[in-house]
């Protein structure tokens, strides 16, 4: 018997059981769902199959028509009852397919489902979005939503859709991330290049909501490339959001989409608006984003809000936790006209609680570097301030560009505020390398009210909070204070960088061009004009390597103080070293307002290498360095230049001092 010959036959015999062992187990499912002769009238039929096992497998569904759904389309986790799957993949087969009903519940449920993909596009190719998921249910039903991820539903795909809703909650959303009795939490879903937007039936308060469960979060779903426009709510006193993430979530990117408003917004009541809103969890990744303008990519005009009424804006709010990093890099906030009823904050990036790095990695932009009015918000009452970077936790800030800025008010009274990058809290960070303003276009921000009766102030960073930081070769200029108030007493200022707390290094900061026209007669760190202003007697402080010129106050009659650099510290050891301070000015014809170079208020200090170069052909008197001898201070004046040089002119008699 020839053994060799029955081996090798027994061997095809099992390799062809084998393979076809696999062809069948790997064989594909396919239905057909809406249109004339399809398997399934709805998508709730079809979803109803597969949980009855009637489906199973690698099962995929194809949308052959529109759909109306009476009731939710619930899809049950493979292996809860019958339900036997191992992927789901449902596509349109034409354009211009519509999933719809109008539910006070979800039209898609996801309940633990995993391994869906719903893809928009015809036959799973292309780019185009090609199907419509819509629930055109205008309630406020708590559990209303277009499509909803619940009890663990994870690694599901949602792409090239366009998903509406109409829903009115303030716990429901377009796309709704839900809670979880059991397992991972509704997690690592990706949405992914969809258009999420309001239905023609009314707009959602929500586009997407977050709110998961403890100890089951939602966790590590990416969000990406999609368009979330028309999102905000302008028919119920609620606050709006495009994205919010509220409890129990964590670990979310969202990277490359576009937020914007096609037409005009006005708004129902005096509520805030927000793009990205995440007050839960820690380790977000947020990158690529660009929020503004009419269009993607914060394109076509501007993003439009009228004065119906009065309402704060933040592009992006986190409050996160400190356990792992948070990262906001490369957004782009731009293209927006923002008028409001009266006074309330306009914030392009707020960090109120949680370790965040911001732009160390790649700078965001607000606003634009060149050019002026790339976003233009307009208040009607005195009080509101415009909020570049708003710190208020342990967060790193760098590389970011801050520019094209005007905030003013409806009423010349009334006065508007600005703060390019304002941190409030304590412990060891970084303030780098960022340009607020312009280097090359005048009046890139400006506080555009006259205020005539009102204090405005205008400031490219400021640090209020405590510890060991470091402010280092920022850019700020040509930041204008359009304030013409004549009252004396009104303390409106423009101010480039200014600390009052903790244990600061202050070094290689370039400041110029900062201008105003007020009567501001204050000679201390609240001066009309001043480059840096530093106070605090809390810790010993360092400034050095600084640049500061260009500075002026137009005004008239002009009394008041320019000040380069404004100290006052404690009697610990401070340095302040090689700092350059030129060309400060004021109006020509005024000769009681006072020039000061370097303004010593107190602190035991040593000054060395700093050069100052004043004078001009200015009545007004002038002080290189001038300090003011309080007792509780010692200072050291070590080989410093200082140049004071031009005329006084005919019949003035102000002194000038190099010291």
């Amino acid at each position: 018997m020839n053994y060799k010959a029955m081996n090798k036959k027994i061997f095809l015999l099992f390799s062809f059981i084998f393979t076809l062992h696999c062809l069948v187990s790997n064989a594909q499912t396919v239905k057909t769902v809406g249109g004339a002769g399809a398997n399934y009238a709805t998508l709730k039929a079809a979803f109803d199959a597969i949980n009855a096992g009637t489906i199973t497998g690698v099962i995929s569904l194809q949308i052959n028509g529109n759909t109306s759904e009476s009731a939710s389309a619930v899809l049950n986790a493979t292996g809860s009852g019958s339900a036997s799957y191992s992927s789901i993949t449902i596509y349109p087969i034409a354009t211009g397919y519509t999933i719809s009903g109008s539910l006070n519940a979800p039209l898609i449920d996801l309940n633990g489902a995993t391994n869906v993909v719903i893809d928009g596009r015809v036959n799973a190719t292309g780019s185009a979005k090609d199907l419509t998921i819509t629930n055109t249910y205008t309630g406020s039903g708590a559990t209303a939503s277009t499509l909803r991820f619940i009890n663990s539903a994870a690694s599901n795909t949602v792409k090239y859709c366009t998903l509406k809703g109409s829903e009115t909650s303030t716990t429901s959303a377009v796309l709704m991330f839900s809670l979880a009795s059991a397992g991972s939490g509704n997690s690592s879903n990706v949405i992914d290049n969809n258009n999420i937007t309001s239905d023609a039936a009314g707009r959602p308060v929500n586009a997407l909501l977050s709110s998961g469960t403890l100890t089951h979060e939602n966790s590590s779903n990416t969000i990406s490339n999609n368009c979330f426009y028309d999102f905000l709510n302008n028919t119920v006193a609620f606050a709006s959001h495009a994205i919010s993430i509220s409890t129990n979530s964590g670990a979310w990117t969202l990277s490359g989409n576009s937020f914007y408003e096609r037409t005009s917004l006005v708004p129902y009541g005096d509520v805030e608006y927000d793009a990205i809103i995440i007050s839960t969890g820690a380790s977000y990744t947020i990158t690529d984003n660009y929020i503004g303008g009419s269009a993607a990519s914060c394109g076509g005009s501007a993003f439009t809000k009228t004065n119906a009424k009065n309402n704060a804006f933040y592009a992006i709010y986190l409050n996160v936790g400190t356990s792992a990093a948070s990262s906001v890099q490369n957004n782009t906030i731009r293209n927006f006209a923002w008028s409001n009823s009266a006074a309330s904050d306009w914030t392009a990036i707020n960090i109120q609680a949680g370790f965040v790095n911001i732009g160390n990695v790649n700078g965001n932009t607000i606003g634009a570097e060149t050019g002026t009015g790339s976003v233009v918000v307009s208040e009607g009452a005195s009080g509101a301030t415009f909020y570049g970077i708003k710190i208020a936790g342990p967060s790193d800030c760098e590389n970011n560009k801050i520019g094209a800025i005007t905030i003013g008010t409806s009423d010349a009274n009334h006065a508007a505020n600005f703060y390019g990058i304002i941190r409030s809290s304590s412990g060891t960070v970084t303030i780098s390398n960022n340009t607020i303003g312009s280097a090359t276009t005048a009046n890139s921000i400006q506080t555009a009210s006259a205020s005539l009766a009102n204090a405005q102030n205008i400031t490219g960073i400021n640090n209020s909070g405590g510890g060991s930081y470091t402010i280092s070769n920022n850019t700020i200029a040509n930041l204008t204070n359009s304030s013409s108030n004549t009252n004396t007493a009104t303390l409106g200022s423009v101010t480039g960088l200014a600390t009052s707390s903790g244990s600061p290094t202050l070094s290689g900061n370039i400041i110029h061009d900062l201008t105003t026209a007020n009567a501001n007669t204050s000679s201390t760190n609240t001066a009309s004009v001043c480059g840096i202003a530093v106070t605090g007697t809390d810790a010993a402080k360092t400034i050095t390597g600084n640049k500061i010129y260009n500075l002026s106050n137009t005004y008239a009659s002009f009394s008041g103080s320019l000040i380069g650099l404004y100290f006052l510290s404690n009697t610990g050891s401070n340095t302040v070293a090689s700092n350059f301070i030129e060309s400060l000015s004021v109006n020509a014809g005024t000769s009681a307002a006072t020039v000061y170079g370097i303004y010593i208020a107190s602190g035991a200090t040593t000054y060395s290498n700093n050069i100052i170069n004043l004078g001009g052909n200015t009545a007004t008197g002038i002080y290189g360095i001038y300090e003011t001898g309080a007792a509780s201070q010692s200072c050291n004046l070590y080989f410093n230049t200082i140049y004071i040089g031009g005329s006084l002119g005919a019949g003035a008699s102000n002194n000038s001092y190099c010291v």
